[in-house]
């Protein structure tokens, strides 16, 4: 038979001091607005072109519309296209001293999607209306059209 086995005596195990309670555990999501908490938002606002801006923007503008004339009459598009800088320079400096000025312009000058779409598809439409005689082909070649570059048919 076996003889009991002597084991050594244990010390005794620490059981460690109680843990302080835990905080509640939070709910799913953002945490609650607290009803006192209520101070207005800040709204950020858009920073507002400069009258240099104004000028240049005016300009490109001006001179989009003395191209378009141009069309119709090269001597009358020249006529405007030599005007542009004095005039969106007086615009310029009257926008700054009237708000009111200054807001039509900025509504008149804010351009849309389809802005972007009439310059892109302007070109080859004036390119195909100088193949077929519609633009006199030294106009085309001003906008740069490919059909009037190497010629047209």
């Amino acid at each position: 038979m076996s003889t009991p086995l002597d084991l050594p005596e244990m010390p005794p195990i620490d059981v460690p001091p109680e843990a302080p309670e835990a905080p509640p555990k939070r709910g799913r999501g953002r945490p609650r607005k607290d009803p006192s908490d209520t101070a207005p938002r800040q709204r950020t606002t858009t920073r507002k072109p400069s009258g240099a801006a104004l000028e240049k923007r005016l300009g490109a503008s001006m001179t989009s519309l003395g191209i378009f004339v141009s069309l119709a009459s090269p001597a009358d598009g020249m006529v405007v296209l030599e005007g542009v800088p004095a005039l969106a320079a007086a615009l310029s400096k009257l926008a700054e001293e009237n708000p009111a000025v200054k807001a039509n312009l900025e509504r008149a000058l804010t351009a849309g999607a389809w802005s972007g779409v009439i310059a892109a598809a302007l070109p080859i439409l004036v390119g195909i209306l100088a193949n077929h005689g519609a633009v006199p082909k030294n106009i085309a070649s001003m906008l740069g059209t490919p059909a009037a570059a190497d010629g047209g048919a």
